[in-house]
């Protein structure tokens, strides 16, 4: 069924997709030679026991410079000899835990020893992966396992750090029985965030062939199992595609990266907690309507994908998915603080994801698009 996904990912990319398939891996090719550490959340727990380990972190936030430094610092404290080739990492969560795992791979693998030096270097030299991570999501939205970049959060400035890597060394389970415990705001949340992903990928500066083609299989799985899974929480077949649409998400935006929705989102989130998928959400319809400019000129990679003849169509089939997933009873408790707090945010809004934007937003454009999307919301 997914066999055309091969020609989206590298040859050194392992991929393994089905029901037990976690619990296949664990029994047969967990390797004993290897000195594995294990990052994962309490939650997900319960999905490794059993595993030979050297430490496992419980990942509970998203990656921000005090947690990466402590994580580092205790598995420093654990594994005597860093340098050592046996190590592999197995990261099994959700885009924080994944996240996680990758940034302080990169660390061990570039011999980098804190969060801030990591954020210094990647801006200025190629890092690899020299160790294995094995990846496993338990979430469909962030395609962190694919992705060659990692966020961290500097949540007293309110900014978002990438930290990218120039070569990975990955394998990865896409497992619909270990996301069978989602609560139904995390799978909003989460599916949301792979819209605005897809989407945004579409109309990118860096878009190419293959990014649309990812994005346009993605967008297919996701559009037809978003809605599914609400109605039936333990339909596996539409659990499984939507993991599958949030992998080829993640390889969308590897190539094309996100725009002005998710350069919005990231103070939303930093400053005011919101929730990743949904802080993108908030003003993806308004996003759209701004770069409908010259009728749909720099939308039309965008339509050809998701098969809309404009961005009006395209619009309302939005808004019939947020009504469908009661997407605005999870953003209603966040727009006061938005509100209050815009003249502190708004600065923070315009960064390197809206340069890439194919209409260039300034600080007064983005203020609209807030204050429409609230009202929109409210």
């Amino acid at each position: 069924m997914y066999e055309e996904i091969s020609s989206f990912i590298d040859p050194s990319i392992e991929l393994k997709i089905g029901f037990d398939e976690w619990d296949k891996f664990k029994k047969n090719e967990c390797s004993p030679d290897s000195k594995l550490v294990i990052i994962t959340s309490k939650s997900c727990r319960k999905f490794i026991s059993g595993i030979d380990n050297e430490i496992i972190i419980i990942v509970k936030d998203e990656p921000s410079l005090d947690s990466i430094d402590y994580y580092f610092e205790k598995i420093s404290k654990k594994i005597s000899n860093l340098d050592d080739k046996n190590i592999n990492f197995i990261a099994l969560g959700g885009g924080s835990v994944i996240d996680t795992a990758k940034i302080i791979c990169l660390m061990i693998s570039n011999k980098i020893k804190t969060s801030e030096e990591a954020i210094n270097r990647s801006s200025r030299e190629k890092l690899v992966e020299n160790y294995k991570i094995i990846c496993i999501p338990t979430t469909a939205g962030t395609g962190a396992e694919i992705t060659p970049f990692s966020t961290i959060w500097d949540k007293e400035s309110g900014q978002k750090h990438s930290i990218v890597a120039e070569k990975i060394s990955r394998s990865i389970i896409l497992d619909a029985k270990l996301t069978l415990s989602l609560p139904k705001k995390i799978i909003i949340s989460s599916g949301i965030d792979c819209l605005c992903q897809i989407l945004e990928s579409t109309w990118s500066k860096n878009l190419n062939h293959l990014s649309l083609k990812s994005a346009s299989k993605g967008f297919k799985y996701l559009i037809k199992n978003i809605n599914s899974i609400l109605r039936n929480i333990n339909n596996i077949q539409a659990r499984e595609e939507m993991l599958v649409a949030s992998f080829l998400g993640g390889i969308s935006i590897s190539i094309a990266n996100t725009t002005l929705c998710h350069s919005i989102s990231y103070p939303l989130t930093a400053k005011l907690n919101i929730p990743h998928g949904l802080a993108c959400g908030f003003t993806l319809i308004e996003v759209i309507k701004f770069n409908s400019k010259l009728k749909d000129k720099f939308l039309k990679s965008t339509l050809k994908t998701t098969g809309y003849e404009t961005s009006e169509i395209l619009v309302e089939k939005i808004k019939e998915v947020f009504k469908n997933i009661e997407f605005n009873n999870l953003l209603k408790p966040h727009l006061n603080d938005v509100e209050n707090n815009l003249n502190d945010i708004l600065p923070l809004t315009l960064n390197k994801r809206s340069s890439n934007n194919p209409v260039k937003a300034n600080l007064n454009e983005v203020e609209m698009i807030i204050n429409k999307s609230l009202i929109r919301f409210k």
